[in-house]
């Protein structure tokens, strides 16, 4: 594929135009001190949660720095990539057409790129709960466990699709399209909201909203003091 591995990080830089930071956040400090004198020049595109354009402009000085958000179905070319590209970036089209190969892309200003980390970037796993969950549930109620986990992956691609093909449809709508009168799928509602599942969502996501902001200040702390 015309591909070069290598642990030496400056070396990368001063063959590449382009740089893709994709390590943890609690790395970057270290890459950082590492390529921050040969990064004059690139165009530089993070993939890390949480460290902002500013922080990335002071550590890679003369680097063009762009944000990006992909998540894990990017394994898959199925992305959904979020893209900050601050006001006048030179390279701003060619940085979305390569990160557009994985997936789809975003435009996202840059204060909500937390908020995208948290619905995009955690979301996969925050689904995965919600799968995982539905597949207890299913064994619960005495289904094969082969058919439980064909079932409920099934049934989420299949009603996401529905609300997709129909996309003036409102999530709520369909749920009452299904839901009749004193019929089972009110009784599993009614648990569902006494349990207060909208709730732990909309928190889950608050928090992990909330935790970018943070590591963001942590990071900044090691970095700049």
């Amino acid at each position: 594929m015309g591909l070069n591995a290598t642990s030496c990080n400056k070396c990368v830089v001063q063959e590449s135009d382009y740089v893709f930071l994709a390590v943890k956040p609690y790395q970057f400090p270290a890459v950082a001190r590492d390529i921050q004198r040969e990064v004059a020049g690139k165009v530089v595109v993070s993939v890390m949660a949480a460290i902002s354009t500013r922080v990335l402009r002071e550590a890679l000085a003369g680097a063009e720095i762009h944000r990006a958000m992909p998540n894990l179905n990017i394994r898959i070319r199925r992305s959904l990539t979020g893209l900050y590209s601050p006001p006048g970036s030179k390279h701003a089209e060619e940085v979305r057409r390569m990160l557009s190969c994985f997936g789809e892309v975003y435009e996202v200003s840059e204060e909500l790129m937390d908020a995208w980390t948290a619905v995009a970037g955690s979301g996969p796993a925050i689904v995965a709960e919600f799968l995982d969950a539905f597949f207890l549930a299913s064994l619960a109620v005495g289904l094969p466990r082969s058919t439980a986990r064909s079932l409920v992956i099934k049934l989420l691609e299949t009603t996401a699709r529905y609300l997709s093909e129909h996309s003036d449809l409102h999530p709520a709508e369909l749920r009452d399209e299904v839901t009749t009168p004193a019929g089972t799928t009110i009784a599993a509602i009614g648990i569902l909201e006494g349990r207060g599942f909208k709730s732990a969502v909309i928190e889950a996501v608050r928090a992990a909203t909330k935790r970018a902001g943070e590591i963001e200040r942590e990071i900044e702390k090691k970095l700049l003091g």
